[in-house]
């Protein structure tokens, strides 16, 4: 997949090209259903599949103080769209000025100038100033301007359209066993280790301390987690907090920090990827270290047992891969 900056560097030579619009945030469940058939659709023709978002999130330009805690890095959404057949992802500069066009104006300057042929868009679409028009406005222009509008069904979950809000919710919530399901696949963050106190080792399980790139983190507590290192997948234990037991005053930060069960190879400095399997327990002050202690060995017991009944149900032979 290539990526460019801006509709001004699309290629003129693009076969049959058709187009998904959207932030497409955590690219869940529903957002891949879109991208999916819009890709089909368009390599049936021999065409491009051309995905636009904006940069950054729209509300952060809009009103900042609103604006969303973003589930994915730019680097994550560009890799999985990658992987969903994706020939062409426009990122497209989200400014105050743009936020100001009419639906009439950005259809007619930002996708009727560039040859888009179809346009494949969510039920829930909007788009231009205040978000006032929607998929109706746009098969108006459609039939006006000569590309065509497809809109795909909304992906349900007990109940309820799947959506990025929903996502950030549950994981806001701890549930990222409830925000797997709606994703398609754990939820990650990613981020380079750094060197912590090193009070994890003291009390006899090392942690790794990663400086997070995501801006959404979990809330507090003890999860079972599978660390991406190297191009390998390793069962892990992650606390998401203030470690009250051994801190002084008041936290000023969360504290991202992993133990990676069963190995003791040096991860400083080396970039890691954490898939959120299950959360155990919220994070609680305990009495002392050796109440803590006793306390992770517990973790790391259910975290092995749970990644282990995992691996037997799923009939793996070569290691974990997913959660």
């Amino acid at each position: 997949m290539r990526s460019i900056n801006g509709l001004k560097e699309l290629p003129e030579t693009l076969e049959y090209p058709v187009m998904a619009i959207g932030v497409f945030d955590g690219i869940h469940r529903g957002h891949q259903e879109v991208i999916q058939g819009l890709a089909d659709k368009a390599h049936a023709r021999n065409g491009a599949c051309v995905v636009l978002t904006f940069w950054p999130h729209p509300q952060k330009i809009i009103s900042s103080a609103g604006a969303p805690l973003l589930i994915q890095t730019l680097e994550q959404k560009e890799e999985m769209l990658g992987q969903l057949g994706v020939d062409l992802l426009v990122i497209v500069p989200f400014t105050q000025k743009l936020s100001f066009y009419s639906p009439e104006k950005f259809v007619r300057e930002i996708l009727h100038n560039y040859g888009i042929r179809e346009m494949h868009v969510g039920s829930n679409f909007r788009f231009g100033h205040q978000r006032s028009g929607n998929i109706q406005t746009l098969q108006l222009l459609g039939e006006e301007l000569g590309f065509e509008i497809y809109e795909t069904a909304p992906v349900m979950f007990r109940g309820k359209r799947i959506s990025s809000t929903a996502i950030r919710k549950a994981l806001s919530r701890g549930q990222v066993a409830f925000a797997k399901r709606m994703l398609g696949r754990p939820y990650q963050i990613l981020g380079t280790v750094v060197r912590g106190a090193g009070r994890g080792a003291g009390l006899g399980f090392p942690t790794a301390n990663l400086n997070v790139e995501n801006e959404l983190i979990p809330a507090t507590g003890v999860y079972v987690t599978q660390a991406h290192l190297d191009g390998q997948f390793f069962p892990s234990v992650t606390n998401v907090g203030f470690r009250p037991t051994v801190e002084d005053g008041v936290p000023t930060s969360t504290v991202v920090e992993t133990h990676i069960i069963d190995t003791g190879r040096d991860v400083y400095g080396k970039a890691m990827g954490l898939d959120f399997c299950f959360r155990l327990r919220g994070e609680k002050k305990f009495s002392g270290v050796e109440a803590l202690s006793q306390q992770i060995r517990i973790d790391v017991e259910q975290a092995r047992t749970y990644l282990g009944r995992l691996k037997n149900l799923e009939g793996r032979s070569d290691g974990l891969n997913n959660c």
